[in-house]
């Protein structure tokens, strides 16, 4: 007999792990379908529940709300694709991969404690506990991250010895390849583009006995000589919201 609950037990334990990674469908608009990960097919999605590597689009005018067994949800809006995920990183359970759209998340506490939840996109990676954020991910792949409410913890996932804390009112963007970008206010704009000035620099003049000389290293064009650049910054501490990422990312309870 204890052999028969031994192996129940054995049996149902992979169902109980896999059931953690169901979301519940509720409110589909619009076109909104669904692909299951053991399909190549989309088909129309209804109030059912999809699982981990299920992927969602919607078109346009389309919207659907995504709810997790602790409350948390996520709304879906028009023109969206994104993928189911459950597995942890580090001391973050990733729940979602956003590959192209809009979503807004409700990340919920309960019983005093937050859920430690994280989400992707192709360029991004947002760590959070307890708190109300955006992400948008455009054609080119930028992920754009608003904070509402609590906290939000940005880093590039091609650079991840970067981070940037995001508090509540404040936005980033992260562009592939790059350190996401310094948090400025919601109603600021972002510097999507980046433009770099390319100079000539001038032939150095050259010295008796024909090299050139050692003060061209005075006029050149490093910023690094220009002390009044304004963007010549010094480093920053930990109290600032762009830091280099610790070895564990830790939050107030």
């Amino acid at each position: 007999m204890r052999k028969v609950v031994i192996v129940l037990a054995l049996l149902l334990v992979p169902s109980a792990l896999f059931a953690q990674g169901i979301l519940r469908v509720s409110q589909p608009l619009g076109q909104v379908e669904w692909r299951a990960a053991s399909s190549r097919t989309f088909v129309s999605l209804t109030n059912q529940a999809v699982q981990a590597g299920d992927e969602i689009r919607t078109g346009v005018g389309g919207s659907v709300i995504l709810t997790a067994p602790d409350g948390t949800y996520m709304v879906v809006s028009e023109n969206s694709r994104v993928i189911v995920e459950d597995f942890w990183n580090g001391n973050f359970k990733s729940i979602m991969n956003l590959m192209l759209g809009q979503v807004r998340f409700y990340i919920q506490r309960l019983g005093g404690r937050p859920s430690p939840y994280s989400v992707r996109t192709p360029t991004a990676l947002i760590a959070v506990r307890g708190t109300i954020f955006d992400v948008f991910v455009d054609d080119a792949q930028f992920a754009e991250v608003r904070c509402l409410d609590g906290r939000v913890t940005v880093e590039s996932i091609g650079v991840s010895d970067r981070e940037v804390i995001l508090e509540p009112g404040f936005k980033t963007l992260v562009r592939p390849g790059e350190a996401p970008l310094r948090p400025v206010r919601l109603d600021a704009e972002l510097q999507r583009n980046r433009i770099a000035s390319v100079k000539r620099k001038s032939a150095p003049e050259l010295d008796a006995n024909g090299m050139p000389s050692i003060n061209i290293l005075g006029n050149d064009n490093d910023r690094r000589n220009r002390t009044s650049d304004p963007l010549r910054t010094p480093s920053r501490t930990n109290e600032n919201t762009e830091r280099a990422k610790p070895g564990t990312m830790t939050f107030p309870d």
